[in-house]
C-alpha cells in the first residue's frame, strides 16, 4: 500500500470489480484514524466501484492530531491513482473529510466528482490533545506547501465533553460550531470545482449545521453560474453519523438515532442508493 514517505500519502486500495474506469478517494472525520475510513471505501469495493482509504492524520505516518493536514495528500493520490491506469477519479469525504474534498476539489481539476457529506463551506481551525486537553490548536485544520489554509477559529478556547454530554445527553458540539468568524478567505471556493457536486446533509445535524452549509453552498454556486449538476439531499433524523455502517454504539452518542431509528435505517439506505447513483453517474 502507498506510503507518505515513498508515494506523499498513506491510504489502502480496494479494487472493486477490477474497472479501471473510474475510482473513488474516501475520507473520514475528526475521528481520524483509518476505521471508518476503510469502512466507507469498502462500501463502493462491495458494490463493484474501486476506493481509496486515504488517511489524513491519527495513524503511524500521518501527524497525531487534525492540525496542517497536507492537501497534498490528496494531490499525491491522484498523480499515483492515475500511475495504476484509472481513469476518473471522485472524492467522497464526509464531516472533516468534506471539508477537505471540497477544498481539494475546488485546487485540483483531476477530480471528477465530489461527495461532500455533512459538508462545511469553510475552513476550520484544527484540533489538537487528548481527553479533557483536546481543544483548539491554533492553527488551520490544513496545510498546502507547507503554509496553512486561512480558517475560521473556535469562539470557545476549551471544550468540556463532559459537561455538555450530561447536559444534552449527546455528542451535542454544534455548540462549539455556530457563529463562528467566518471571513471571505476561509470559505472554500467551490465555483473553482470542475465536476458535479453531491452535497448530503442533515436538518437534525448535532456537530455542525450542515443543512445551512449545504443551503450556502448551493447559493453560492448558483451566483457564480456553476455549469456542473449539483444535488442536494437533506435527511430528517439521520445524524452527523452520516456513513454507511453505524455500530450501535451510536445509539448513545446522537438522540435522533435511539428516538428514531427506523427512520435513520430508511434514510441510511436511501443515502447508500444516492452514493452508488451518483459515483455511477460520472
Amino acid at each position: 500500500m502507498p506510503t507518505v514517505k515513498q508515494n506523499g500519502f498513506e491510504g489502502e486500495l480496494f479494487i472493486g470489480d477490477g474497472r479501471k474506469d473510474l475510482v473513488m478517494i474516501v475520507m473520514s472525520g475528526s475521528n481520524g484514524g483509518m476505521k471508518l475510513t476503510r469502512t466507507e471505501a469498502l462500501f463502493y469495493h462491495e458494490n463493484g466501484i474501486p476506493s481509496l482509504a486515504l488517511a489524513l492524520f491519527k495513524t503511524k505516518q500521518t501527524s497525531e492530531f487534525l492540525d496542517r493536514v497536507p492537501v497534498e495528500y490528496v494531490e499525491n493520490a491522484i498523480h499515483w491513482l492515475r500511475d495504476q491506469g484509472y481513469q476518473k477519479i471522485g472524492i467522497d469525504g464526509t464531516s472533516k473529510g468534506s471539508e477537505m474534498a471540497l477544498l481539494a476539489a475546488s485546487m485540483f481539476p483531476d477530480i471528477s466528482c465530489v461527495i461532500a457529506r455533512v459538508p462545511s463551506y469553510f475552513v476550520s481551525e484544527g484540533l489538537s490533545g487528548k481527553g479533557k486537553s483536546k481543544g483548539p490548536s491554533g492553527t488551520s485544520c490544513w496545510s498546502y506547501k507547507g503554509k496553512e489554509i486561512p480558517y475560521a477559529p473556535y469562539n470557545q478556547r476549551t471544550f468540556d465533553i463532559l459537561k455538555m454530554f450530561v447536559e444534552e445527553k449527546e455528542l451535542h458540539i454544534i455548540r462549539f460550531n455556530r457563529d463562528k468568524n467566518v471571513t471571505p478567505e476561509t470559505i472554500i471556493p467551490v465555483e473553482n470545482i470542475k465536476a458535479p457536486i453531491l452535497l448530503l446533509s442533515s436538518k437534525n445535524d448535532e456537530v455542525w449545521p450542515s443543512y445551512e452549509s449545504s443551503k450556502y453552498i448551493e447559493d453560492r454556486l448558483k451566483k457564480h453560474q456553476f455549469e456542473y449538476k449539483v444535488k442536494h439531499v437533506a435527511y430528517d433524523h439521520m445524524s452527523h453519523a452520516m456513513i454507511t455502517k453505524v455500530s450501535p454504539g451510536i445509539k448513545l452518542v446522537f438522540k435522533s438515532e435511539r428516538r428514531h431509528p427506523k427512520e435513520c435505517d430508511a434514510e441510511r439506505n436511501e443515502m447508500k442508493k444516492e452514493l452508488l447513483d451518483w459515483v455511477r453517474a460520472i
